[in-house]
Order: C-alpha cells, then structure tokens, then sequence
C-alpha cells in the first residue's frame, strides 16, 4: 500500500469511535494494534469494545509480558476470558502459568488484581490455593511459641501458616494472601479452612464447570463438540440458517479469523461484497467459533500464537475450499451459500474430501505395496517423500508454488484444484507399486551391498535408486539388474548413463511393465522431478571428468571385491 495511502488510513483510524476503531483493529499487525490503542485518550473505552477472543488474539500475538499495558485497561470480562484459556489443559488446572499471569496482572497496576480477585471463583480460588501453598493451623493445646517451629514460616494471624510450593513467586502469594485479609478476614478465613478441608478433586471439577460455562458462552466448545468439526456431512445435511439481529454499535463481534482472509480467496471476495452490517456481524461469529473449535480440536497450545494462527489459517482454507465445492467460482452464487449455509458444514464438507485422499494414501501405506518396504513411505524419492508425509500429517497440505518468484511451501487445502493435484499425486504413488514388485525381490541384497559401501542404513534405499540402478545396469551390462554399481567402473559407467540414455531406458521398461497406457503415464509421471534432477546435477561433467561416485544420489554403488 503506498506511503499517502496509509498515513490516511491512519488518520481515519485515529477519528474512529472506540466500536468502529475495535472492529478494524484485527486487521493491523499486533503491534501496530496496541500503539493505537495505547495513543487514544479512551484507550480502556477502545479495548472494552474489543470481543473477548479479540482481546486474547492479540494479548498471544503482542507477547504475555509485552501485553501488560493491554491487561492494564482489560475489563474483566476480558481478563477472565484470558485466564479461561491459559491457565486449563483440558479438564486439569495448572497453578504455575496462573501465578505468572496473576503477576502480569499486578504488574499492570491500579485496581485490576483487586478487582479479579473480589470476582474470582471461590472454587477457582481454593483449587489454585491448595496447590500454590502448604497450609496449617496453630495446635490449640500448644503453646504458640512452642509450636513455631514446627509450623509453616508465613503467617497474618498466628492461626493459618503456610509455606509457598513455588519460592519464585512467594512474595506474589503472599501479596494475595495479605490482600485478601486486610479486604475481608471473614473470607481469608473461609478459603484457608476450604483449602485445609474441601477435596480437591471435587472443589476442582466445580470450577471447571464454571470455566468451561465462560468458555462457552465466547463461543469455545469442549474438547469432545469440538470433535464434531470432523464428522463428515452430505449434501442432504446442509441445514438452512437465518440471519439474526441487529449488529451492536457498541461492541465489536470476533474479527481474529476473518482478519486473516487471503485476499485471492472465494470466501474473501464473497465477504468483501457483503453490505448487511447484520450478516456480517453473524460470518464473524461464525468463523470465530469454527476456528475456536479448530484450535480446541487440534489441541492447539494457547501461548503458541504462531499455532493459532495456523489453526485460523486453516479455518479459512476449509470454509473456501467447501464454498468452491458448493458454488465453483462464482461469487453470486457463494453469497447466496454464506448467506443460507452454516460455514461449519462448509468446512466438513471440505475437511471429508480431503480426509478422504489422505486415507486412500494412508490405505496404500498401511496394507498397500508400501507396507512391505523396509523403510515404509522412505522408499519414496525426494519430493514424493515429502508430499506424503505432509499428506498423511494430522492436518494434510499440498505444495503450493510461490507467488511473484517466491518459493513454494506446503499450504492448506483451499480449493477444488488442490484436491486434483493431490488425487493425481495419489494415483502415481499407488501406481509406483507396479515398478517396485519386480524388483522387491533382489531389493534386500542389493540394500545390504549398498548399505556396506554407504556405511549407512539399507532403508534409505529409494525407488528411483532402485530403477536407474538397474537402467545403469542395462545400458552397461545389458541386464536389466538393481546390482549396485562397481565403485571402481564409475569412470567407465558414466559416459554410458547420461540423462537422456537413462529417461529412455527407464520409459522403455514401464511401458513392458505395466500395460495400460494411463497407468504407464502415472507410472512415468514418478520419474519426472528424478530425471530433471539428475539432468541438472550431471550438466557440469562430461565423459573425461565425471562425478565423485559418492556425491551421486541416483545410483547404488559396492565397493570392488
């Protein structure tokens, strides 16, 4: 965006009311994002108008200990939601990351530790107390003095001791503690007697239920109806939804998803059409749950920001991949599916059929020709191997070539194309199969010879090793044979085995091979970034200078008896 273009940008931003300026702020990087709050005059007006899970992206994006001017002006509500998401794993408490966030909070200043804490969960509290402290009473039948010296060292009132379980925040807790006391001895009382008597297990499933009831009420489900995101769905289960409300001019509806749109997308243009300020406020909401449910699902780390936003990433990528898959490429029609479509059952619609090429290619690997490898899946050349396990990974993804010269990188699925090129890409390793059983045969002798010279492991034998292997064999010996090459007859051998000799040789084999014209192309298909690679690499040499035998990747080579 050029430099005049910004700067008024900027300046509209600076004019915007705190609801309007809240509902813009997730589409500016992190830090840009807390100038701009911390510059305002109504900075706390600002960040109250921010969504819960908002405030939370940002407090992940920005940095814990960066953030504390943010949880300075953070309302309640907000750094409840905060705490909800840090301080649980799953259904277990972790006492420690509460105490380093209980100190940001004080370090934030003012009232905010007074006001969480005259809000907080009795439950909550007497579940972080029993494991921040080890507590004890006074003997009444002994004299204090006496007894000193066999109780706990802190003390408020000669009747309660305790001693920290985590030294490094000792002054924390009894900051807390002294708090508490000096607010209402009354409830001090009630907590230390809680922490002495209640059971733990119980006082802590209490609150996890109201943890997991705040949670909920931000649109954040538990681990098991986050699960339903991947149910698969048909097309007769698509349910028709309406559009409710009036957008609040007050507060911002979650924009930490849609602000991560990529602009080249379906879904993107789709929203970018969108004037009804009600369905806008209801596709926030939407995205903002499926991708909560995402990062629940996938066990995403809250304090891993570069994860949430994969998860969000990915979130996006379904919606538009299940939208294409409805609609195609027009984007009247996906306003008519965003409008009348629950995105969620866009992103199962995607998330099945990329489920389903991912197990036709884990089928192949489990029962298929893949299965009697020694190395499994490591049999597979470069970026074959590559591909597969990015395929068969927890979230699969297809290599995507860069834009503007950039490299290309491994991305989500998001659109129908990607689906074909990765069913094509499945159809060629299936069909590999056909080159390897000839050959499996003669493979473990040859692997072990290999592995000898290498002084390496023999699963690191590769199909195309094995095929060029035996070409290398043919063209030199006249036997088609996966027989490492002699070390000491490289000089002789590769005047022989140049590029243009081997992709013959290698083609002429699959099509005796394998006998369908369409499985022999996918066959071939296998070989193509092999031989472009080896193209490449044996440019530089001619018949009177050849290679180092060891730095070629493409052959088997033994040492001479």
């Amino acid at each position: 965006m050029p430099a005049d273009v910004v700067k008024l940008d900027e300046r509209r931003l600076r004019k915007t009311g705190p609801a309007g300026l809240a509902r813009e702020l997730m589409g500016l990087p992190a830090k840009r994002r807390l100038e701009l709050i911390l510059e305002r005059p109504d900075a706390q007006s600002v960040t109250a108008a921010l969504d819960a899970n908002d405030f939370f992206h940002t407090i992940q994006e920005i940095g814990p200990d960066d953030s504390v001017p943010l949880l300075a002006l953070a309302s309640l509500e907000q750094v409840n939601h905060l705490f909800d998401i840090e301080w649980w794993r799953r259904d277990t408490l972790e006492p420690a990351k509460a105490l380093a966030w209980i100190e940001r909070l004080s370090r934030a200043g003012g009232t905010a530790l007074l006001e969480w804490l005259s809000n907080a969960d009795f439950e909550l509290l007497v579940s972080l107390f029993k494991q921040w402290i080890s507590l004890d009473t006074a003997p009444e039948d002994i004299d204090l003095v006496e007894a000193v010296e066999s109780l706990p060292p802190r003390t408020l009132d000669n009747h309660y001791f305790w001693e920290s379980r985590y030294p490094q925040f000792d002054h924390l807790i009894t900051e807390l503690l002294t708090v508490i006391f000096e607010t209402n001895y009354g409830f001090f009382k009630e907590l230390m007697n809680s922490v002495l008597y209640t059971s733990s297990p119980e006082v802590e499933e209490s609150a996890f239920g109201f943890h997991q009831g705040r949670l909920e009420d931000h649109g954040i489900p538990d681990f098991y109806d986050a699960l339903e995101i991947y149910k698969t769905i048909g097309p007769e289960e698509f349910a028709e939804k309406a559009v409710f409300g009036q957008a609040d001019a007050e507060r911002s509806a979650p924009s930490f998803a849609l602000a991560l749109l990529p602009e080249q997308d379906l879904f993107a243009k789709t929203v970018g059409r969108i004037e009804d300020p009600d369905l806008m406020e209801t596709l926030q909401a939407e995205t903002a749950a499926l991708a909560n449910k995402v990062i629940i699902a996938d066990q995403i780390f809250p304090d891993d920001s570069q994860a949430l936003r994969r998860a969000v990433e990915k979130t996006l990528a379904y919606i538009n991949l299940g939208l294409e898959l409805r609609c195609g490429s027009s984007v009247e029609k996906a306003a008519q599916i965003v409008r009348s479509n629950f995105l969620e059952h866009l992103f199962r619609l995607a998330q099945a059929e990329v489920a389903r090429l991912r197990g036709r290619l884990r089928a192949t690997v489990q029962s298929g020709w893949l299965k009697h490898c020694p190395g499994g899946i490591k049999i597979l050349d470069g970026e074959w191997f590559d591909a597969a396990e990015e395929l068969l990974a927890a979230t699969p993804k297809i290599l995507r070539s860069g834009q503007g010269g950039g490299a290309s990188s491994y991305d989500f699925f998001r659109t129908p194309s990607d689906l074909a090129r990765a069913s094509h890409f499945v159809d060629i390793i299936i069909e590999a199969g056909e080159l390897y059983a000839p050959l499996s045969a003669k493979m473990n002798e040859a692997g072990r010879e290999f592995a000898t010279y290498r002084q390496t492991q023999a699963e690191e034998l590769t199909l195309g090793m094995l095929v060029m292997t035996a070409a290398a064999n043919l063209l030199v010996y006249g036997k088609w044979s996966p027989k490492p090459l002699a070390l000491d007859s490289w000089p002789e051998i590769f005047p022989l085995v140049q590029p243009r000799a081997i992709g013959a040789a290698v083609a002429d084999w699959i099509d005796r091979s394998v006998s369908r014209s369409e499985r022999s192309s996918l066959a071939k298909a296998y070989f193509d970034p092999i031989f472009r690679d080896y193209d490449l690499e044996m440019r530089p040499f001619s018949w009177q200078n050849p290679p180092d035998p060891q730095l070629v990747r493409f052959f088997m080579f033994t040492k001479p008896n």
